[in-house]
């Protein structure tokens, strides 16, 4: 089967491999159609993000079910589906104590970093990680799910008010699913990015009431003129960190979801005396049934977000989009798409 493999930092390939076998009784073959470019797959491939050497990439994919196990009961050959790749043992002391996000398996069994993914034709789960699709969600909008699934984990670690004042760093795919999460609670607020022409696309996609604006400061005298405080920041950059958190009200939230590395320094004093939250969130823990309710029910957008697809094997194109050139072996910020998702033929 055709595999986008990445051997070591800029050196991504497509390669045959062989196809997966059914070797535990709950276990599916899911054929790929689609899955979505995230963020971890360019972190990978420029060296900032550390995955196991030729591992196949990609996690975010829906497809159709060709084989199953045994035991398997809700799941038949046939069946159209979206794949929760985030594995959980459920019996490790992480698993155990409501952390199955972080689980102890994680570091072999993680999909796309240290185990094989989905830029593929064919990927073997187990049958409780995946979950059918509506006839009218098509492969491509269900590949949206998982990172969906992940920005409402991160909503779930705060005690989320509908009038909370919010501003999102960020207008690509994780900020503008993370604008959905938010509205889905009743929040009304702002997106932020340098990038005009990535602000454009945002207009046109945010939901109902949410402004955009092309800087920090901007934002903060829109949504809050009168003493420049707001209750939730969510840095999808990885840029900005704890440099905002003057603008926090008291008991506000800082959320970090951008996996970037770097520096940044607060005053602890500050963080007590005001009740500041500083949180970090990756991954899905126990959102993606949630998810793939949002999708199926078209609560979030989600054909309006893949602003671009390719088949695999123009998959150097379709990270060149997302500002990662293969070529030249560098990384810059995109402004032309939101979300790419790359089709399996």
């Amino acid at each position: 089967m055709l595999s986008l493999v990445y051997r070591s930092a800029w050196d991504v390939a497509l390669e045959e491999r062989p196809r997966p076998q059914i070797r535990g009784d709950h276990d599916v073959i899911v054929r790929i159609h689609a899955t979505g470019v995230c963020g971890t797959d360019l972190g990978i491939i420029s060296g900032k993000y550390h995955a196991k050497s030729s591992i196949i990439l990609g996690h975010e994919s829906a497809g159709e079910v060709i084989e199953i196990g045994p035991n398997v009961q809700n799941l038949q050959v046939g069946d159209r589906v979206v794949i929760d790749p985030t594995y959980y043992c459920g019996q490790c002391k992480m698993c155990r104590t409501g952390r199955q996000n972080h689980c102890l398996h994680k570091s072999t069994t993680e999909t796309g970093v240290s185990s094989d993914g989905t830029f593929t034709d064919y990927y073997v789960t187990e049958d409780r990680f995946l979950y059918k699709l509506a006839d009218h969600v098509s492969y491509e909008e269900a590949t949206l799910t998982e990172p969906l699934s992940c920005m409402l984990t991160g909503i779930n670690q705060i005690q989320l008010l509908p009038n909370f004042r919010t501003i999102i760093l960020g207008a690509g795919p994780i900020g503008m699913l993370y604008s959905y999460a938010l509205a889905s609670k009743g929040v009304i607020g702002s997106i932020v990015d340098i990038s005009e022409e990535r602000l454009e696309l945002a207009r046109s996609i945010a939901p109902d009431q949410w402004d955009t604006y092309a800087s920090f400061d901007a934002a903060v005298e829109g949504i809050s003129p009168d003493d420049h405080q707001v209750d939730l920041i969510v840095d999808t950059t990885g840029a900005i960190g704890t440099q905002v958190l003057s603008n926090l009200a008291h008991g506000g939230y800082l959320m970090l979801v951008g996996l970037r590395d770097g520096v940044s320094s607060f005053n602890p004093k500050e963080v007590v005396d005001r009740s500041l939250k500083i949180i970090g969130s990756i991954d899905s823990l126990g959102t993606f049934a949630t998810a793939h309710y949002m999708i199926e029910r078209g609560l979030v957008p989600a054909k309006k977000l893949i602003t671009h697809t390719y088949p695999l094997q123009s998959y150097q194109e379709a990270f060149r989009m997302l500002g990662c050139d293969l070529d030249d072996g560098t990384l810059k910020t995109a402004s032309g798409a939101i979300k790419v998702v790359l089709q399996s033929t």
